[in-house]
């Protein structure tokens, strides 16, 4: 029985959620401490040593290793020797990005070791996810509000699970709607789109492109930052929409589902957009998102693109 495991995707929340599966299956609570080790990969000697020791007091040892596409050639052979002839007692996890799969020692890596996917989720996955952890939480919440989460935090699964657990524990039981979201989880999030898509009105790079290092800064991802931006666009379409059909503030507001002060604040960026821009807008977005998703361009150079585009519109 294969009890070695090759855990290999772009998603290191998942990657970390097998991971802790694997631990758990082998090592009861009491056992963690003293039969499970996390080593870097640079330390090819720690870990040998430590699947050569026996568990103590346990039945198994479980030996995670992270970012193992970063294992050097020749600590690559010394996995590979090990997962020949692996000891009975000792489980090795390798934790790596896709990246590994490019590589020589790929092909028997997954031959020796089980492999597990943590691939980031489609769009429709997070989604399910959203409402299966509602579900879960007995809490109602509606589409709009599932909309919004999937729309500002994108595919960045450790990102959405916080936001998730940061509205059960402030909904007080209460149904999920959207301006709940916004209060909670998209507050820094709008201050800092207003801020960039003022830099971008401004025709202001040097601006523009601070605030975008910000953004990185705060570990956002470029699939995320489009997502923000693709938000916002939406937003001011359905304002200049809405207005031009003569529905009042109130009715704006009741349709975004916003306060009416925040959804005035909202009104006053739309009036900065003509119908022409939002559309060469949107149009753009979708073609980076598309862009990102499919791997056609490495996502900061096609979020830099994006701005560059922008400012030159």
């Amino acid at each position: 029985m294969n009890e070695n495991y090759l855990i290999i995707g772009d998603d290191g929340y998942l990657r970390e959620t097998e991971a802790n599966k694997i631990k758990e299956k082998f090592l009861s609570p009491g056992e963690i401490d003293l039969n499970y080790s996390v080593y870097n990969f640079s330390d090819i000697n720690g870990i040998m040593d430590a699947l050569g020791t026996a568990p103590f007091l346990a039945k198994k040892r479980v030996v995670l290793v992270k970012e193992a596409h970063e294992l050097s050639g020749e600590a690559a052979d010394t996995i590979l020797s090990y997962l020949e002839k692996p000891s009975k007692t000792s489980i090795l996890v390798l934790s790596s990005a896709n990246s590994l799969r490019n590589t020589k020692h790929y092909r028997k890596l997954s031959g020796l070791a089980k492999v597990i996917k943590a691939d980031k989720p489609s769009p429709a996955t997070i989604k399910k996810w959203i409402r299966a952890f509602f579900k879960k939480e007995g809490l109602e919440i509606s589409p709009r509000a599932v909309e919004l989460i999937a729309e500002l935090k994108g595919t960045d699964t450790t990102g959405v699970k916080a936001e998730l657990d940061k509205l059960a524990s402030f909904s007080g039981g209460e149904k999920i709607e959207a301006g709940h979201v916004e209060q909670l989880v998209g507050r820094s999030v709008t201050e800092t789109v207003f801020k960039l898509t003022d830099a971008l009105g401004a025709r202001d790079p040097a601006w523009t492109f601070r605030i975008l290092d910000d953004l990185y800064d705060q570990k956002k991802q470029p699939q995320e930052i489009v997502g923000y931006l693709g938000w916002y666009m939406r937003i001011m379409q359905k304002i200049v929409l809405l207005s031009g059909k003569g529905v009042g503030p109130e009715g704006v507001a009741s349709e975004l589902g916003y306060s009416p002060a925040y959804t005035r604040r909202l009104a006053d960026q739309a009036k900065k957009y003509p119908a022409g821009r939002i559309k060469r807008w949107t149009s753009l977005l979708l073609e980076t998102d598309r862009d990102i998703k499919t791997g056609r361009r490495q996502g900061r150079l096609a979020v830099e693109m994006l701005l560059t585009s922008f400012l030159n519109s």
